[in-house]
């Protein structure tokens, strides 16, 4: 049996202003053809199928497109939700997905066999443990007067039950029968971009689980969440496969791949990492105007999708002909082959804040929230521990905020569920 470890795809995802859904076409199509090509069997899917808890019209006909694509190679899919997905839209067409042999589990119901799905195929049996985007509100209730160190402490212990549980019953019911999970989380140790930094610190507790905290009896643990491919803990059998994609300019260098597990004889025969080709270059381009203006124009066209290129023009000393030369740059390459994904002008010798920082057509989106807060602290001059105690608030506000819209029927099914 071949299984296709995959993660982290984020449809309809856009790289500041610009869309990156022709990159999402082209990834699939060839995923599709890889699967067939190589005599994939599984293909699994780690949490973060969509960019956002509400995919545009484009995102979803994508993801649809794609299931109906491999109907008729009679692959089985399975696909977990991440923090990024909306259960009830992964969830919604479930059922009949099911009958087609792809198998969804948005989010956690808190029975856990509901998560385990058996895959025999010939003389093998295999077991996968669908386990989606475990929210702080599926693992602990609020309690009041815990600090935050105890919050992080119930959310690791309740992944870990989770987990727990799943061999538990694993075990009882098919004794010998190889396992392998799935999960969408931040393991302690893991390697990460600086935009998933922000994003994992959102995460909150999450970020306090370490990989000796999965239990004994899994022989793969597929997860997704971060999007540098790599082992955990020094063990072959946990690993990120990382996104296919290139989501950010800091992901611009990371090998992108999907991995392809081999099982024989009740055992994980080979880990193979299968490369991804690149679809698009994304290209940094940083300096004086003299010299940023001397790199681009030996960009060159590619016969790839057109080139994104960040711009940061740096200058010792403020001036209305530099920004002028700046705007004008700017629009000498509007026709060029590549796209301007982002330019920003900065004066060196006055600190880089709102007030002495000039980027041209700025907009919040560029900004994630964690940047908006910090620049009002600065602006408070908010420092030390109130700063700390602020962020951490904001941070758990943030979280219940983003929980409440991918699961809106949450806080009502739970009313405790509240800041304590």
């Amino acid at each position: 049996m071949k299984i296709l470890h995959t993660a982290d795809w984020h449809l309809g995802k856009r790289l500041y202003k610009h869309e990156l859904r022709d990159d999402h076409v082209r990834f699939l199509d060839w995923l599709a053809e890889t699967v067939e090509s190589r005599e994939i069997d599984v293909l699994i899917i780690s949490g973060d199928v969509f960019d956002t808890t509400n995919p545009n019209d484009g995102s979803m006909q994508l993801y649809y497109q794609f299931l109906t694509r491999m109907l008729p190679l009679e692959r089985r899919i399975i696909i977990t939700g991440g923090n990024h997905d909306s259960p009830s839209k992964l969830n919604a067409p479930r059922e009949l997905l099911r009958h087609l042999d792809i198998h969804v589990i948005g989010c956690t119901t808190g029975d856990c066999t509901e998560e385990v799905i058996r895959l025999a195929t010939g003389s093998i049996d295999l077991l996968v443990a669908a386990v989606p985007y475990l929210r702080d509100s599926d693992l602990r209730q609020s309690i009041s007067g815990q600090t935050y160190e105890e919050r992080i402490e119930a959310v690791r212990m309740g992944i870990r039950n989770h987990y727990e549980r799943i061999v538990d019953h694993c075990q009882t019911e098919y004794r010998d029968v190889p396992v392998l999970a799935m999960g969408h989380l931040y393991v302690n140790g893991a390697t990460v971009s600086p935009e998933s930094e922000r994003e994992i610190h959102a995460v909150g507790g999450q970020a306090a689980f370490s990989s000796e905290h999965f239990p004994p009896g899994f022989d793969y643990v597929a997860l997704g969440h971060i999007h540098v491919p790599q082992q955990i803990g020094g063990l072959e059998t946990v690993r990120y496969s990382g996104a296919p994609l290139p989501l950010s300019f800091a992901e611009r260098d990371n090998r992108h791949q999907v991995l392809e597990l081999t099982v024989e004889n009740g055992k994980i025969k080979t880990i193979e990492s299968v490369a991804v080709p690149h679809f698009r270059s994304l290209r940094q381009v940083a300096g004086t105007l003299d010299a940023v203006r001397e790199m681009l124009e030996k960009l060159e066209e590619t016969d790839a999708l057109a080139t994104m290129v960040e711009i940061r023009v740096e200058e010792e000393n403020e001036s209305l002909t530099v920004r002028q030369h700046f705007e004008q740059l700017q629009r000498d390459y509007a026709e060029a082959p590549f796209l301007i994904a982002k330019s920003r002008l900065i004066f060196r010798n006055k600190l880089k804040g709102l007030d002495s920082l000039y980027v041209a057509d700025t907009q919040l989106q560029d900004l994630s929230y964690l940047d908006v807060f910090g620049r009002r602290l600065d602006a408070s001059q908010v420092e030390g521990d109130e700063r700390t105690a602020l962020l951490e608030a904001y941070k758990e506000l943030y979280r219940l905020v983003t929980e409440q819209a991918a699961h809106p029927v949450l806080l009502h099914e739970n009313p405790t569920n509240s800041l304590s």
